[in-house]
């Protein structure tokens, strides 16, 4: 089989098992068509986004067609122990420890990924007690999710710090789920078998660095949440974790789906009350329908140093240029000949 044309799924990772996969993994021509997006992109900053030339770096570059990006996100949300309940209603939404950037080409019938690293420092909305915004605070983007009164806000500000990150450009859709929901679907897949990279004996005596282990539950849970107490304790080491994860659960989501062509309707029935999405379900089963792929290219990660703020926490500090260089190189054609 023709390369270009393989199934290829890669952008799945948490609780985003099911949605991530099906946008990576089937392209549906008509089912793009179907969404409500814009065909064109007003949108960013009128240095990166405008439809003429612009000059980067002493090169050309025209902004390319038909490209259009989603985020998705899974979500650790803070309940009260004992009621289940949040504990605030404005500032209680939860960190978005899962963050990726999909860049869907449609004319290249390309797929870029960007993960963002959860730690990562920038402009954020702060909320105050009832619900009034305060202004903007450098903090970890994890945090932007926290703030609002339900999941549709916490995604509003959680899109809005991406944006800024991103240097100001359109986010088209958006899926964002609790972390809570690995439980669910790791049981339903069967679980998900995986090789251990790092001595996570700490987590579970069995997880020893390259034991092969079936997790599902809890465990596919802690598996893919563990920080300080796997590895050398880092997010990167997380989020390399993560990546092997979802490769192996990719393959369990294929194998069920060729088993029972409506599983995938179910998983996201399943999800409903769990997540925030302005991506309507009907569409998502509609590119299931579909039998062509996209080729996914590797997830790009932004550039930058981590460092240990004064409180003992950590932070990731993007380099500058580094958003703008994705940005270039992910949603620009390089033109050739003279300035």
């Amino acid at each position: 089989m023709n390369k270009r044309r393989k199934v290829i799924f890669r952008a799945f990772i948490l609780s985003l098992i099911v949605i991530t996969a099906l946008f990576i993994a089937l392209r549906a021509i008509d089912g793009w068509q179907k969404r409500q997006f814009p065909e064109s992109r007003e949108s960013g900053t009128a240095e990166f986004m405008q439809s003429t030339a612009i000059v980067w770096q002493g090169e050309r570059y025209k902004q390319k067609p038909g490209v259009e990006i989603l985020l998705f996100s899974g979500i650790d949300r803070e309940m009260n122990d004992l009621t289940g309940v949040r504990t605030s209603r404005y500032r209680s939404g939860g960190q978005a420890d899962f963050l990726l950037l999909l860049a869907i080409d449609q004319n290249s019938e390309v797929i870029h990924q960007l993960l963002i690293d959860r730690d990562t420092i920038t402009d954020v909305t702060v909320l105050s007690s009832f619900g009034q915004e305060t202004g903007t605070r450098k903090m970890q983007i994890c945090l932007s999710n926290s703030y609002g009164a339900n999941r549709d806000e916490n995604a509003r500000y959680t899109m809005k710090a991406v944006r800024g990150l991103m240097n100001d450009i359109d986010i088209d859709g958006y899926y964002m789920i609790d972390l809570a929901a690995v439980d669910l679907l790791s049981e339903a897949l069967g679980g998900i078998t995986v090789t251990v990279p790092d001595d996570m004996t700490q987590v579970n005596p069995l997880w020893h660095k390259g034991a092969v282990i079936t997790v599902s539950g809890q465990e596919a849970v802690s598996f893919v949440q563990a920080r300080k107490n796997a590895g050398d304790g880092t997010n990167e080491a997380r989020m390399n974790r993560q990546s092997l994860f979802m490769d192996s659960a990719t393959a369990a989501l294929r194998a069920c789906i060729a088993k029972d062509p409506d599983a995938a309707v179910q998983l996201l029935t399943s999800l409903e009350s769990s997540s925030a999405t302005n991506l309507s379900q009907q569409w998502i089963v509609d590119i299931l329908q579909q039998s062509v792929s996209y080729t996914v290219l590797p997830p790009d990660r932004l550039e930058g140093k981590h460092l240990i703020n004064d409180e003992g926490y950590m932070e990731f500090h993007v380099q500058d240029g580094s958003a703008e260089a994705w940005i270039m190189n992910t949603l620009y054609t390089r033109l050739s000949g003279d300035l």
